[in-house]
């Protein structure tokens, strides 16, 4: 039977999230009818070629928020004004009220109940002190089609669309993927989620490590399942990795330029490596805030021809990347809360034949297996990780 499934996203496309774009092409290629909802769409950072081949931005809808409303900017005091990120200038906050107000009057008179509920911060939080929700439910009810699934990817994002589940009186799905269930539940407290526990009919977790902790801040256990994101096995070429003589050891990373990702720890195992005497390269795919940083900290370690930093990839350059790798490292580190809940790039990698060093951080240890694939040292170990990178060059 062929379904219509609305998949809910912050924002489309993310080079970062092949595992949604696959997800997405998977649904198409059975047969599905899919249409996105995003926050905003961005259309100007590199993105992978099935977006394309699918026309998957003409399936897209944008909620078509305004700077100060997706920057979830509080419309209160209405004598008071908001500047908008990167503004030349500032918005009335009573202008925001009036410009709104059509939207206000078309949810408040088809969906009365749900129409004032995205108003209260005791329901929505920021969202409706800012307007956003009040805005998503305006751009989802004039989306016509009947829909028979909708799925949120990263628990924020269900957060927001929860209404959805009464709007189109269809099941929703929810799936958690790391910071989520981590870093904001720091941020915003435990109770971040109960509304939406109980409103989401299936909550999905990527490893026994999220479910544990989705279970520790309240969601039944009876609603979750676990289901790690998967890849396609027939689109990574497998191959044996041998060492030729003279050769540079090609030391490979995956992973957005943040601090969880712990690249910073790898370049100075790197750095180590040289001092010993081993002839090394180090690629950084991905990119991100912390990459002028990282390329000083490559600098001041004196290893700034070693280190190279790749930028964001399409998957067919990440695949190439994958082939001319010998090892794959991830560093994975606990910033403020946030956690790995799968580490796909993992399994990624030892789809490609490659031998992983990860720390033992998060769901990573789930994602090896331990001694035969891949190895685990601490986090922030950098001596650690570089006996083990030596040994696995040695052997």
């Amino acid at each position: 039977m062929n379904l219509c499934v609305a998949m809910f996203v912050e924002k489309f496309p993310v080079i970062s999230e092949t595992f949604i774009l696959r997800q997405m092409t998977g649904l198409l290629d059975l047969g599905h009818d899919l249409h996105i909802f995003a926050d905003y769409t961005d259309l100007d950072s590199p993105r992978h070629p099935e977006v394309d081949k699918y026309g998957l931005l003409s399936r897209t809808i944008s909620m078509n928020l305004p700077p100060e409303v997706l920057a979830e900017f509080p419309v209160l005091p209405l004598s008071g004004e908001t500047w908008p990120p990167s503004a030349v200038e500032s918005v009335a906050n009573w202008r925001r009220v009036v410009n709104a107000f059509p939207k206000f009057l078309r949810n408040a008179l088809r969906h009365p109940k749900i129409g004032f509920e995205v108003l209260k911060p005791s329901e929505f939080r920021y969202q409706a002190t800012s307007l956003s929700a009040l805005y998503r439910l305006y751009a989802c009810d004039r989306f016509t089609k009947r829909v028979d699934i909708c799925h949120a990817h990263f628990g924020p994002v269900g957060n927001e669309f929860r209404f959805i589940r009464r709007l189109w009186k269809a099941p929703l799905v929810v799936s958690f993927h790391g910071y989520d269930f981590s870093m904001l539940i720091r941020a915003e407290g435990p109770d971040l989620y109960q509304k939406l526990f109980a409103e989401a009919d299936l909550i999905t977790a990527n490893s026994d490590y999220t479910r544990g902790r989705l279970e520790a801040i309240g969601c039944p256990s009876e609603k979750i399942r676990k289901l790690p994101v998967g890849l396609d096995l027939n689109a990574i070429r497998f191959k044996l990795r041998t060492l030729l003589f003279g050769e540079r050891v090609q030391i490979l990373s995956i992973g957005r330029l943040v601090g969880i990702k712990g690249h910073e720890f790898v370049i100075r195992a790197v750095a180590k490596l040289k001092q010993r005497g081993v002839r090394v390269e180090y690629h950084i795919v991905g990119d991100g805030v912390l990459r002028a940083g990282l390329e000083e900290l490559a600098l001041e370690l004196g290893i700034p021809e070693e280190v190279h930093f790749d930028g964001a990839l399409t998957w067919p350059a990440v695949c190439e990347a994958l082939d001319r790798a010998h090892l794959f490292v991830m560093g994975s580190v606990n910033i403020d809360g946030d956690e790995e809940g799968q580490g796909l790039a993992l399994q990624e990698a030892q789809a490609a034949g490659l031998p992983v060093v990860a720390t033992d951080h998060g769901a990573l240890r789930e994602g090896l297996l331990l001694e035969r694939s891949g190895f685990l040292v601490p986090e922030r170990d950098v001596n650690a990780m570089a006996e083990r990178l030596q040994t696995l060059i040695e052997h």
